[in-house]
């Protein structure tokens, strides 16, 4: 098991490009996952003199950015939506190359209401509404291919994050399965299969061959079932054992720990998160003799 983590811009989203980098080297983080500047997420607008601060700040410290986070999804309907985003995915595609990023990731988009309760109640069973969420896949699916010949040209992957209507792995590898191709592979993102039920094990036999990242946080429910941010071990997510399965399939790649300040403004202010978070990994992963 390689494993090597990196952060992401997510928990620290007002750091300029410059401490993003310093502060990444001095904890001992190995790379760089941007989905965050100038508090907001980043976009394909993203100005030029920003690339080229990446690219500096990544080549001074000697980090990589190793991803960027678009928030193209393709679950919508409506036809002129999913061109419209996949318009967004080929630009952060453009932005990855720029700045030297291996991979982009893309969420599938929330699904129907309904849709989403059945995937929760049913580990990998069938849809009452089959025709409909299938037809749900198939948009993701079919938008995502008209832009791999982009992603291809321009040599980055587009991983498709366990997120939104794809929260649950059973759910994910129905798209992954439409979608055999090597320019598009998984990320797994520990939280969202274990709030839809899934163990690790069970996320790993869905669609372990295709995980090609993985974020990893921790979080737990408050008193209206919500699941809020919580330090990494402090919560409700099964993270040793998604170490577990990992290092026991022999995953060798990036695991970014992800803090979402910029969607929870109210935890942690980064300069605490970001060597807590990397000291309980490095902690289980000696643990695991990896």
């Amino acid at each position: 098991m390689a494993v090597h983590l990196a952060w992401t811009t997510l928990g620290s989203p007002r750091w300029p490009i410059d401490r993003v980098f310093a502060e990444c080297a001095r904890a001992g983080y190995e790379g760089v996952e941007f989905r965050c500047l100038h508090g907001k997420a980043i976009d394909p607008s993203l100005p030029a003199e920003d690339r080229r601060q990446m690219q500096r700040g990544a080549t001074e410290s000697g980090l990589p950015i190793i991803a960027i986070g678009a928030s193209s999804a393709f679950s919508s309907p409506d036809p002129a939506v999913r061109s419209a985003q996949e318009a967004d995915l080929r630009g952060m595609l453009q932005l990855a190359h720029e700045v030297g990023a291996p991979m982009v990731r893309a969420y599938g988009g929330g699904f129907p209401k309904a849709y989403a309760e059945d995937a929760a109640r049913s580990y990998g069973g069938s849809f009452p509404a089959g025709v409909a969420a299938d037809a749900v896949c198939d948009y993701i699916a079919e938008s995502i291919w008209r832009v791999v010949p982009r992603a291809a040209e321009l040599g980055v992957r587009i991983v498709l994050e366990t997120h939104d209507g794809l929260s649950s792995a059973a759910m994910a590898a129905k798209v992954l399965q439409r979608l055999d191709t090597p320019h598009v592979q998984a990320l797994w993102d520990v939280l969202h299969p274990t709030r839809m039920g899934e163990t690790p094990r069970q996320v790993w036999d869905l669609i372990g061959p295709r995980v090609h990242h993985v974020h990893f946080k921790d979080g737990r429910r408050d008193p209206t079932g919500r699941w809020r941010a919580a330090m990494d071990g402090e919560g409700e997510v099964p993270l040793l054992d998604c170490l577990r399965v990992l290092h026991e399939e022999g995953y060798a790649g990036w695991v970014t720990l992800e803090w979402e300040k910029h969607w929870e403004p109210d935890i942690a202010e980064p300069e605490v998160a970001l060597p807590r978070k990397i000291e309980v990994a490095r902690g289980w992963l000696r643990e695991l003799g990896a």
